[in-house]
């Protein structure tokens, strides 16, 4: 069949993570299942899509299930200081890097200044992973330590052999009852 009689597939806005009066914004995408496009926006519309999400500016496809909501573009509009107005509420806006986008666990805030701008940008919320690696949560360690200066007149049984040898590839310390020589000892 022809692809014009399909239509163009409906744009949404991509919501990795809703938190109270945040919403962390992966982008702009185009649901790509094999229905209809009026029955995907049907679906985009009631919040009840699952399948296939491609995104316009990199050609990644994901599976809806990694992000918290898709919003048909005309639902959700963003103005110049990174607000939202959706659902009849006004939201703070973090940008979500693309690195993030298949990221499974809670997204946390940093301010960023990109392009002379400040706003807000999205990352991974590894605070439970530091709380884990903290010293107090690891037992206490008793070590001693020792200075090399105690050892320096320390010598083995086969150190003081070698060392009556003169050169360690010659002399008594012979391998396999050979004595073993230098190419340069001949």
């Amino acid at each position: 069949m022809l692809s014009f009689f399909k239509g163009k597939p409906p744009e949404c806005w991509v919501i990795k993570q809703i938190d109270d009066d945040l919403l962390h914004l992966c982008g702009r995408g185009l649901v790509t299942a094999r229905e209809r496009p009026k029955a995907r926006l049907a679906k985009l519309r009631s919040g009840s899509y699952e399948g296939p999400v491609s995104f316009n500016n990199s050609g990644l496809v994901l599976n809806s299930r990694l992000f918290a909501a898709l919003v048909p573009l005309e639902a959700l509009r963003i103005d110049d200081q990174d607000r939202a107005q959706w659902r009849d509420r006004l939201w703070q806006v973090s940008w979500v890097p693309q690195r993030c986008w298949t990221y499974e666990g809670r997204l946390t805030t940093q301010a960023s200044a990109a392009g002379g701008r400040i706003g807000l940008i999205s990352v991974e919320d590894v605070a439970s992973i530091r709380a884990k690696a903290a010293p107090q949560a690891a037992a206490p360690r008793h070590s001693q330590h020792y200075g090399l200066e105690a050892l320096e007149g320390i010598t083995t049984e086969k150190g003081a052999q070698q060392g009556q040898a003169g050169n360690r590839w010659s002399g008594p310390a012979a391998v396999g009852g050979r004595e073993r020589r230098d190419r340069n000892d001949r």
